[in-house]
């Protein structure tokens, strides 16, 4: 009958270019495609030309069609992109963390420029970089502030400074706060920084010699050391660096390797003729030939003109590689070239970037076995109809029932999924009543899933798994019922009132499954049980996190809430300006006086409130 419905929306298809989107029986957008001809790409999946194994999961699952025509093959390349970021489609190839690279980022037209990590990029500020990872880019920053003395502190915190801080007595800050440096000199620094980052390294090894020997003919010997290690340690860190074989030119090399249903894609950048560190993408599950994945992220991925390179290498042949070309050229402003090489250094780049890849693929298909494992067993004692691809736990923390909070985790395919994670603050619960609590956040999960503009995410899970026993998930189940979620199925992880022995091979933790009398005891080793720890305590980590952070806030708040004369717009206009309630309570009279509103017998007023041991 699904077929059915296919075959005859097939037929009445345009023979026009245009995207095309397939719906499974929930209406949720499970992949999305483009085609010069819509009729005859769409015929080819229904009537079953082609043989690929996602293929045939993809048509098990679909149960409509729909498209949109286009005027030519370019508009439709741009709607497919937009749309796969809109829709985040099973079948299609999406980033896990889409988020771009980090770089370092200095403006050298600020008064006292300082080095910051950032993912976005514009203005007129200098990017050094990419970094795969936070930790990559904040060692990059860390070895920058040892051997090159740029202040590290806000401007807010810099203007409120009238001493030296400790990073001056290391040696690792020039004090421009206090005047210590002059603007020449601290601009020499600036400047060395960047020959470094830039791996110009005859010119700042250069520049630094020539400083050194201005020391020492000033016989300022110790400032002459301290240059004197900056360049052996920059020499050094320049030799443990990776060449690509001494091009120059910026460009990034992408490879796909594939076995069976798992895909992993690598992206290996190569700045300034030096190799950076390589990313990678699962792509498990995707329909598509490799060039057409690629392509997918190759406009996933650079949605910016300042992340598009020169040059980018592909393990394989794009089918759109001029139009592609063109629309990484109009978003960039100049030509990039989009290509496959034969020969050369390019090849072995890319050669290493497939290499990334298959060694990424190899330690992911180790951790899927696993995860593998754990949800077809979590099917089985869930009693569920098939293995869960979207599970939520939820959590509440309070203390005697004070700030009251819930989280809700995510974990898609075993693995969890930070960005859908929610926080929540408790609206309607007075006191330390967890059922209410949970029937709270339940109806606000229920109903956002059903609002007129829900994002794909927001859709409601194959699974709830709820921290509690046979209470929390009756509880669950009736505020479910109540909302009209009848068949969502729902299990609880418990643990005894009393302390069980932990001698046998069982563990502590007890499973509830809605329609079997007693709850489950699996062995502690069990797959499906170490997963379902793994939600409970994340949901559990995530909600006293949150629980924490929220204290602090209203601890804070309410010492300047109490004050006399200190409204909602001054509280803001204090935090705002001196960054927080001991930032107010370190300024001074007069400096506090300087806020609009705040006279100087406000000011007092402010300080002896706080207890400020000056007063």
């Amino acid at each position: 009958m699904v077929h059915d419905a296919l075959d005859a929306a097939a037929r009445d298809l345009p023979r026009a270019p245009g995207v095309y989107l397939f719906k499974d029986r929930r209406g949720r957008v499970v992949y999305v495609g483009k085609a010069k001809d819509l009729k005859s790409r769409v015929s080819q999946y229904i009537d079953g030309h082609d043989e690929r194994p996602m293929v045939r999961h993809l048509m098990a699952v679909a149960t409509s069609v729909d498209v949109t025509e286009v005027r030519t093959e370019k508009e439709a390349l741009i709607l497919e992109n937009t749309l796969i970021k809109k829709h985040r489609p099973r079948y299609n190839v999406r980033l896990r963390d889409d988020s771009s690279f980090l770089h370092l980022k200095i403006d050298p037209k600020s008064r006292w420029p300082r080095f910051q990590v950032t993912r976005e990029r514009g203005g007129s500020a200098r990017y050094f970089g990419p970094y795969a990872s936070a930790q990559r880019a904040r060692m990059t920053l860390e070895f920058l502030s040892r051997r090159f003395p740029l202040r590290t502190c806000t401007d807010d915190e810099m203007k409120r400074r009238s001493r030296p801080c400790l990073l001056h007595q290391m040696h690792r800050c020039v004090a421009p706060c206090v005047e210590g440096v002059s603007p020449e000199e601290y601009n020499q620094v600036v400047e060395q920084s960047m020959l470094f980052l830039d791996g110009k390294n005859k010119e700042l090894i250069g520049s630094l010699n020539e400083q050194m020997m201005t020391h020492a003919a000033r016989e300022e010997f110790e400032d002459a050391a301290r240059v004197r290690d900056v360049i052996r340690a920059v020499q050094s860190s320049l030799e443990a660096q990776i060449a690509s074989g001494g091009s120059e030119g910026n460009h990034d090399a992408w490879a796909i390797v594939r076995e069976g249903e798992r895909a992993m894609v690598v992206v290996l950048p190569v700045r300034g003729g030096r190799m950076h560190e390589a990313r990678s993408f699962p792509a498990d599950g995707v329909v598509g030939e490799n060039g057409e994945v690629l392509a997918s992220l190759l406009l996933t991925w650079y949605d910016t003109a300042s992340l598009i390179p020169d040059l980018v290498l592909v393990s394989a042949e794009c089918n759109d590689t001029p139009l592609l070309e063109e629309v990484l050229a109009e978003r960039r402003g100049k030509a990039v070239e989009v290509r496959k090489p034969v020969r050369g250094e390019k090849v072995r780049v890319l050669e290493l970037a497939l290499k990334n890849a298959d060694g990424a693929l190899r330690r992911a298909r180790l951790r899927h076995a696993r995860t593998d494992e754990a949800l077809e067993r979590l099917q089985e004692v869930a009693r569920l109809g098939r293995r869960p691809h979207h599970i939520e736990c939820f959590d509440n923390s309070n203390i005697q029932g004070s700030d009251p909070v819930a989280s809700q985790v995510v974990f898609i395919d075993g693995i969890p999924d930070r960005k859908r994670y929610r926080r929540y603050r408790v609206r309607s619960v007075q006191g330390p009543d967890d059922y209410a609590t949970m029937r709270e956040i339940l109806e606000r999960r229920v109903k956002r899933s059903r609002k007129a503009d829900a994002k794909p995410e927001d859709a409601m899970p194959d699974l709830i798994v709820v921290d509690g026993g046979k209470g929390q998930v009756s509880v669950v189940r009736a505020v479910l019922a109540d909302l009209g979620a009848h068949n969502q199925p729902v299990i609880g992880l418990a643990k005894p009132r009393v302390e069980v022995a932990r001698g046998d091979r069982f563990a502590v933790d007890k499973v509830v499954v809605p329609g079997l009398k007693d709850p489950q005891r699996l062995r502690s080793n069990d797959p499906a049980l170490l997963l379902l720890q793994a939600l409970r305590d994340e949901s559990h980590r995530t909600a006293v996190q949150f629980h924490r952070k929220v204290r602090r806030s209203s601890r804070l708040v309410s010492e300047l809430d109490g004050i006399p004369g200190v409204g909602p717009a001054r509280r803001k206009a204090l935090l705002t300006r001196f960054g927080s309630v001991q930032g107010v309570r370190s300024a001074t009279v007069e400096e506090l006086s300087q806020l609009d509103g705040v006279g100087s017998a406000l000011a007092r007023s402010i300080l002896e409130a706080l207890g400020d041991a000056s007063m």
